[in-house]
């Protein structure tokens, strides 16, 4: 009877032990959406965060309202109508047609396809109907471009489409890029933050979205300068940190190392004390070492012709003196890009030690200083107060046809009261898969302030110490806000200085924090980017074609002579 009361006893507390570990497991087991947002939190690559986006949007359900194409934020059957209709004309070939549809309606937010509400509700993209239309306009160019030439040919004769000539399909797609407007790059500030420019322009280049237009301020001029300066082939292993020459800042870093140590709190204190000893906190000779071995003695306008990338760098100065608040190929051509990297960084000689001179080289060839900023003192940027049109952004969009801006906004004191604009669906939600209240009252608090702040500062009773803490530069057209997702100990690194090692870390910060607005950009930038490869491409052909028309003659002339 014993043996028995203890076998039942000995089976209910092997039941109730497997219960106990089921009970457990289910308890602390973690949600498939959870294991998701951690993939896509610690991505290295853009696929995984893209198989990890897709995957989010299928288990809440985002990949149904990218599936449906109506929705209030835009005009769905006007995309629809002109979605078939381009359709239509590419598969009956009606070439005349589809360039019509081309000038007639091509333009970058055509009934609202980019606004930013479309692209933070699903993960991986927006309205499957918004990029089905993108990717038939960018085809459409593509048909464009590759349609065979006529001689002499205007596009119609009598109605009826014969083909074009080189110069006519030329034409079509200048006027046509004309229209649709350009996109630039721009890059803002960040001292160590600012290395995550780097990630931005990588991400950007790799999906195809960098725009050939780079602006850059302050630490951004120097990340714009080294994209500046190398050509399409070089890009991918500068973008890697391969080719970065920091040697500059290891050398001074050996050097107070020796003296002082290397941790973050050791920099302070020796910035500290070369303040009170000689009068300024940071070394601009190093920055100069350091610039102008990555960049070297290249001008605006060799670096342009070499790249055919527009480098823009915003400088301010003292008054309106005769040194233009923009410098690129056109308002400055002979300047050095270093010197003007260095100019964008300036601060205080109590600062710096010294004030910045700007160099460019004489018709010789020997590098002198600029005489247009001989009696010029550069400012901080965040001394600079301009009226909108005076503003070095809306310069750009005047010179260059630029209607569309990608900020890439890395200020250590922004940084914090910032979120980019196209941030993709809040990562908290309930179990009825609401986003959370949390996270959008934090957003409308930081709002509200920024707006308060904003009034202050155009009453002119805003402290200047205060004023840095806003975007004070007006955005003269639409724009969209890359900024980086940072932790708390990353503030603690903002003394550091950059290291290899270092390079990797920052560029995936910026990387990740352009994934999210891929799709964005791919909407708002994929027609641009296959109009200028089409022009390019037509171009380059036209003027091949006039080099060997040109040779024929010569050749024909030649043998003639001789026969």
């Amino acid at each position: 009877m014993t043996g028995i009361i203890s076998a039942i006893w000995s089976m209910l507390l092997e039941v109730m032990f497997f219960w106990q570990r089921r009970f457990i497991k289910w308890w602390t087991r973690r949600k498939p959406v959870e294991i998701w947002f951690d993939i896509l939190r610690d991505a290295q690559t853009y696929e995984e965060w893209e198989e990890a986006a897709f995957q989010l949007d299928v288990l809440l359900g985002n990949d149904l309202w990218r599936q449906n194409p109506t929705s209030k934020y835009y005009d769905y059957r006007l995309i629809h109508e002109r979605l078939q209709s381009i359709i239509v004309a590419r598969e009956e070939g009606d070439i005349l047609g589809l360039v019509n549809l081309l000038r007639s309606g091509l333009v970058r937010n055509l009934g609202n396809i980019s606004a930013p509400r479309l692209f933070n509700r699903a993960f991986a993209g927006t309205k499957l109907l918004i990029e089905d239309y993108i990717t038939q306009v960018a085809q459409a160019v593509a048909d464009v471009t590759q349609l065979p030439t006529t001689p002499g040919a205007d596009g119609k004769v009598n109605g009826s489409v014969v083909g074009f000539s080189s110069q006519a399909k030329l034409d079509l797609l200048h006027d046509t890029r004309q229209a649709f407007g350009r996109s630039t790059l721009v890059l803002q500030g960040g001292a160590i933050f600012g290395l995550c420019h780097l990630g931005v322009v990588k991400a950007l280049f790799n999906r195809g979205l960098l725009p050939r237009i780079v602006t850059g301020t302050a630490t951004g001029a120097l990340i714009a300068a080294l994209v500046g300066i190398h050509t399409e082939d070089e890009l991918p292993r500068f973008l890697n940190g391969e080719s970065i020459d920091l040697t500059a800042f290891a050398g001074k870093d050996r050097a107070g190392a020796k003296e002082h140590g290397t941790g973050w709190w050791e920099t302070l204190s020796r910035r500290v004390r070369r303040f009170y000893r000689e009068g300024y906190f940071l070394d601009v000779k190093v920055l100069e070492e350091c610039v102008r071995a990555n960049v070297g003695d290249l001008t605006f306008e060799e670096a342009y012709m070499r790249t055919k990338r527009v480098l823009n760098i915003t400088v301010a100065t003292t008054g309106r003196g005769g040194v233009p608040n923009l410098l690129n190929y056109l308002t400055a051509p002979n300047v050095l890009i270093w010197s003007a990297a260095l100019a964008s960084n300036a601060s205080s000689p109590s600062l710096y030690g010294r004030s910045i001179t700007l160099k460019c080289k004489d018709p010789s060839g020997a590098i002198v200083p600029w005489s247009a900023a001989t009696d010029t003192t550069f400012r901080p940027w965040t001394h600079a107060s301009y009226t909108d049109r005076d503003s070095p952004l809306s310069r750009i969009a005047e010179l260059f046809n630029v209607n569309h801006f990608i900020v890439s906004q890395a200020r250590p004191y922004l940084v914090p009261f910032l979120q980019s604009d196209m941030h993709g669906p809040s990562r908290l939600y309930t179990r009825g898969g609401r986003t959370s209240l949390t996270g959008g009252l934090l957003r409308l608090i930081t709002m509200e302030i920024h707006h308060r702040l904003q009034q202050l500062d155009s009453l002119q009773l805003l402290p200047l110490s205060i004023r840095r803490f806003l975007v004070d530069e007006h955005i003269p057209a639409a724009s969209v806000t890359l900024v980086p997702v940072l932790s708390a100990g990353d503030f603690v690194r903002l003394l550091e200085t950059p290291t290899q090692e270092s390079l990797d870390y920052w560029i995936l910060r910026g990387e990740r924090s352009v994934w999210p607005a891929v799709g964005a950009l791919k909407v708002r930038c994929a027609v641009e980017t296959e109009l200028d490869r089409g022009y390019q491409i037509v171009r380059r052909r036209k003027a091949g074609g006039l080099r060997r028309r040109g040779s024929v003659p010569a050749n024909g002339e030649h043998n003639g002579r001789n026969m």
